[in-house]
């Protein structure tokens, strides 16, 4: 089944008046937008406003329930929706590394989730051996220091290379399912946790070391519907209060042959009743064939990086009435693994103001409930060259600082008010957590969302 949704116009730059420093000649400024997306991006900007923001009343009184009439600090400490940042390789790094300390103190200041890299071929040799859990401890170690929220990636991803040893597909799901347990034993309160990963793409990635491994071996093929089902239902067992998430990468865009069977196989998921909470995408974003962003691609058309094309894709798949979660992002970047000298790229300044569009787009959504960074640091992850924020050397980039304008600026709720005779507060604010602070006393911290609009807090 297919469901195609209509073509929506566009959006408006946010950084229109940044110049292009070190660009092509041949192309203008380029950020994902023109006239043709204005609409879309005015249109996004109007959402925000109505689905990330709610109009709250608390009520402040005293040890004795008298009404506190205090002048009181009230500020957004972490947003209801997920802006995330990715831990890989970290554990790699010294802590004297100048890149990881700023990344550190850049996710500290900006990002309120992390994302955790498990990969199973690290965590066990062999069927018999000891398993190790530094990197995960490691990056769950970080998140708690920093007092951010993890999410864990992923369980069926980085297979193990003694799979041939088994010779029935029975046997393998005895040790899918020893897996799953081991994780959810380890880490009993997961939030968040990426369960199967790659399973449509890796049909078709004849050249990829990991893909041919699995199609050598008698491991169950999770492309089939019924054996993500099956999957699924092993780790609701054994995970049954964290939120499941089924992700796959490939460009969202509706000329996408591959976009549409993932899509197909959701639906398929869906009419099966399978119990999952995400459908996850890896919003990774390159030039395909070396041809310039700003011409899109061959295959998918010329607003394949344009934010029109972008949200005709994220409108489709959003039709299977199921919420959305962005688990990796890079803005358009080179690719490390491109040996062409002169692969096609944009400046930092056009990263800056087409992430800020991409952002923006996104936080409109009320389907999409988080979208969290591959690349914290360039080329750290994967083959994203230009897709961190912070440079390898250690500097903050351009779409780092357009990003923490954003969500700690621009979508932040900051307010001193005095409660009326009777300790009231009323206030329009992004839903989160808060922290309320009266004068002369300790804060405390609430939720306020569009669920919980009206609180009475005692000091």
């Amino acid at each position: 089944m297919r469901i195609h949704c209509l073509k929506v116009v566009s959006i408006i730059s946010l950084f229109a008046t940044i110049p292009t420093i070190n660009g092509d000649e041949a192309f203008p400024f380029f950020d994902g937008t023109d006239a043709d997306t204005k609409v879309l991006m005015q249109n996004a900007q109007d959402r925000i406003e109505q689905v990330r923001k709610s109009d709250f009343q608390i009520t402040l009184k005293d040890e004795r329930g008298k009404p506190i009439r205090k002048e009181v600090v009230i500020e957004l400490q972490r947003h209801d929706f997920d802006f995330g940042a990715n831990l890989f390789g970290f554990e790699k790094l010294s802590d004297s590394d100048p890149a990881k300390q700023v990344s550190l103190k850049a996710i500290e200041e900006t990002f309120n989730t992390l994302i955790v890299c498990d990969y199973w071929h690290a965590n066990q040799k062999s069927p018999d051996a000891k398993l190790n859990w530094r990197t995960p401890d490691s990056h769950y170690e970080i998140a708690a220091r920093l007092g951010k929220k993890p999410r864990h990636h992923a369980l069926m991803f980085g297979y193990p290379r003694w799979f041939h040893k088994f010779e029935t597909e029975e046997e393998l799901w005895k040790i899918i399912e020893d897996r799953i347990k081991n994780v959810a034993t380890r880490y009993p309160n997961i939030p968040e946790a990426d369960v199967i990963n790659e399973f449509v793409n890796y049909q078709y990635w004849d050249q990829n070391p990991h893909a041919k491994y699995l199609k050598s071996t008698n491991f169950p093929n999770f492309a089939i519907p019924e054996n993500g089902e099956r999957i699924l239902e092993l780790t609701r067992k054994h995970m049954p209060n964290t939120k499941l998430v089924v992700l796959e990468t490939n460009l969202w865009n509706v000329e996408n042959p591959v976009f549409q069977e993932i899509f197909d196989y959701h639906w398929s998921l869906i009419q099966k009743g399978v119990d999952y909470d995400y459908i996850g995408y890896q919003a990774h974003y390159y030039a395909l064939k070396n041809v310039p962003f700003q011409k899109g691609t061959k295959e998918w058309g010329p607003r394949t990086f344009m934010m029109d094309g972008i949200n005709r894709g994220l409108e489709q798949m959003a039709q299977l009435g199921k919420p959305i979660v962005i688990t990796e992002f890079n803005p358009p970047s080179r690719s490390n693994k491109n040996s062409n000298p002169d692969q096609p790229r944009l400046t930092d300044e056009e990263i800056a103001s087409w992430e800020a569009n991409y952002y923006t787009l996104i936080f409109s959504k009320p389907y999409i409930h988080g979208l969290s960074r591959w690349f914290t640091i360039d080329n750290l992850g994967g083959r994203g060259m230009d897709a961190g924020i912070v440079t390898e050397s250690g500097q903050l980039k351009p779409n780092y600082y357009a990003l923490k304008n954003l969500i700690k600026e621009k979508w932040h709720t900051r307010l001193e008010a005095k409660p009326d005779k009777e300790g009231k507060i009323a206030f329009r604010g992004f839903n989160g957590t808060y922290t309320i602070k009266p004068k002369g006393r300790e804060g405390l911290s609430l939720q306020l969302n569009r669920h919980d609009k009206t609180e009475t807090i005692r000091f």
